[in-house]
């Protein structure tokens, strides 16, 4: 079963909701409320899956209290429920699950439950396995933690050297070509002596983490192989590796994987032979997001135009996007949207790089002038 509580500041509109979920035998709702105050307490008080919430609420902005929630439980799903179509990309910024648009269509609501049911048995599912010993974060700062604790290398050149092997994970690197990358311009036989001295220091941090014998020598070459931990390197290099797949059946473990994209590989560690690799992943994201885009052109032009407007802040001169959006917000009647996003990028082109926008571009933004 999927607990739900439901909070609307109208009772019509919290009373339809209600009998279109009675609908759904997985979902049981615990309560429903319509104002904000005793909600905080009630969710530390038992278990609840998901929240449907109201955005236009009397006593408060519904988003504002999304983010009290999530602080106090993570886990919680929230299903956004508004009136103004405007809100929903801002709904997903938040992590939401999803948004409903009033008055809730039945056969909309049901794609909700659909997308909901799986993320919640997700969810039950990690937390009966229980949470890996070793999370790993390449993106921004590489960070190691264990239970949510940051770990500590013995040097900087320790931690640079996990960084490397975990880029290239389960797959065999040549000594010198770590040598070359991570003691440039050194004496060969100084590096040696550094890299083996760098190696013991992490072999005995893994061993002590359960890890022991995790890096290992074969063919004048190392390979690190680990088991329960989670990458979030790892699971884009997945979703990119699928880019070709995206469907209804993976759509949101593809999600998942592009949150995690939070900046540019390892750009705070000032990693040189990171450089070329933070470059490509940042190419393949924006191609993963153009297949995103492609799914929910056809599902949900709203979801379509958070990922544009994800994908322009990677690639701001794409103008494939511009067009995209454009078109998407004019199918909405928002011109007014449109031709801010065309002015905008005309500005940009002209102040970075002396030019016009493409012919096909204008003649879009001059039809939104006529009409």
């Amino acid at each position: 079963m999927i607990k739900a509580i439901l909070v609307d500041d109208e009772i019509l509109a919290l009373n339809y909701l209600t009998k279109l979920l009675q609908a759904f035998p997985m979902i049981q709702i615990i309560n429903t409320y319509t104002d904000k105050t005793s909600i905080l307490e009630d969710i530390q008080k038992q278990t609840i899956d998901v929240i449907f919430l109201d955005i236009e609420m009397a006593d408060g902005n519904g988003l504002d209290f999304a983010e009290t929630i999530y602080s106090l439980s993570p886990s919680i799903q929230i299903v956004f429920v508004t009136a103004y179509a405007e809100h929903a990309i801002k709904a997903f910024e938040l992590n939401s699950i999803d948004y409903l648009l009033k008055p809730v269509m039945p056969s909309r609501l049901a794609k909700t439950i659909q997308r909901l049911s799986k993320n919640v048995i997700d969810h039950k599912v990690e937390r009966e396995m229980g949470n890996p010993p070793i999370s790993i974060k390449c993106f921004h700062e590489f960070q190691v933690l264990k239970d949510g604790e940051q770990l500590h290398f013995k040097t900087a050149k320790v931690k640079e050297l996990f960084a490397y092997f975990v880029t290239f994970i389960n797959t065999y690197i040549p000594r010198d070509r770590i040598i070359d990358h991570l003691w440039p311009n050194h004496d060969q036989k100084k590096a040696k002596i550094s890299l083996h001295t760098s190696l013991s220091h992490l072999r005995k941090l893994l061993s002590t983490l359960g890890y022991a014998n995790s890096i290992t020598f074969s063919s004048q070459s190392y390979i690190l192989k680990m088991d329960t931990v989670h990458c979030d390197l790892t699971l884009i290099n997945e979703a990119v590796m699928n880019k070709d797949k995206v469907n209804e059946s993976n759509i949101l473990q593809v999600e998942k994987a592009l949150k995690l994209y939070t900046g540019s590989f390892m750009e705070w560690n000032h990693y040189g032979w990171a450089n070329e690799i933070a470059q490509k992943i940042e190419n393949d994201v924006i191609i993963l997001l153009e297949k995103v885009i492609d799914y929910y052109c056809e599902n949900d032009s709203f979801k379509a135009l958070h990922y544009l407007q994800l994908q322009r802040k990677l690639a701001p001169y794409l103008d494939r996007n511009i067009e995209r959006t454009m078109r998407l917000l004019i199918q909405q009647g928002n011109h007014v949207a449109a031709m801010k996003i065309y002015n905008d990028y005309e500005q940009l082109l002209l102040e970075d790089l002396g030019i016009d926008p493409e012919e096909r571009l204008a003649k879009l933004y001059q039809s939104l002038l006529i009409g």
